[in-house]
């Protein structure tokens, strides 16, 4: 008689290997990405992301400074008083301080409005080219104010000529930004220098004067 020797049968993998296998793959991969996102495209994202936010805060300022400008009814003029009496010009603190306290809320508020809102980055705008600059999945970020608007004011004087002053008055805007994106955040400084006045004060111009000089 022929002896039949038993076929032995290949084990099969359990299916839970298998599926914990392929987690593994799917999480390198993922790993994978998230590191390649975050060496090369996240810092171009980053770097286009505060450009807008510079932006998108340069106009929310503007647009708060313009605002309270045609609130309040006022000109350039009534930020200074002059006095003809002695040739003397002088701020005019209690206009001013109010001007840069409404413009602090104005831009606070439009700051609060625009963080319900998110910006999109389409992701074709990282190659450079423009012709792609609108194609490609968008990666959102969010911006959101860090506290209270600071806006201050400072003035200058500088002689121009025989009894002539240049003087000028600007207000200085300083803020934090925080970029929100799905990954990372940070926060971003954000400063401006708006010239509210600059004029030229004209005094009393005396009949004789001399100058010194090297002749």
């Amino acid at each position: 008689f022929l002896m039949r020797h038993p076929i032995k049968k290949s084990k099969k993998i359990p299916f839970s290997f298998k599926l914990f296998f392929t987690f593994l793959l799917l999480c390198c991969f993922f790993f994978f990405i998230l590191m390649l996102y975050d060496s090369k495209i996240f810092s171009t994202v980053i770097e286009i992301s505060h450009i807008q936010s510079k932006t998108t805060a340069n106009t929310i300022i503007d647009t708060a400074v313009q605002s309270t400008i045609q609130d309040l009814n006022i000109t350039s003029s009534d930020f200074f008083i002059e006095k003809q009496q002695n040739d003397t010009v002088s701020v005019n603190t209690i206009l001013i301080n109010s001007f840069c306290s409404t413009v602090s809320m104005a831009i606070t508020k439009g700051m609060e409005q625009i963080a319900e809102e998110n910006i999109s980055i389409p992701l074709g705008v990282i190659t450079g080219i423009e012709m792609f600059s609108n194609t490609g999945p968008s990666i959102p970020f969010y911006l959101k104010p860090m506290g209270l608007a600071s806006v201050d004011y400072e003035t200058s004087f500088t002689a121009e000529g025989i009894n002539q002053i240049n003087f000028k008055i600007w207000i200085n805007v300083a803020m934090d930004i925080k970029i929100v994106n799905p990954l990372r955040s940070e926060t971003m400084s954000v400063s401006r220098k708006i010239m509210l006045v600059d004029t030229i004060i004209n005094g009393t111009v005396p009949e004789r004067y001399m100058t010194l000089g090297n002749g």
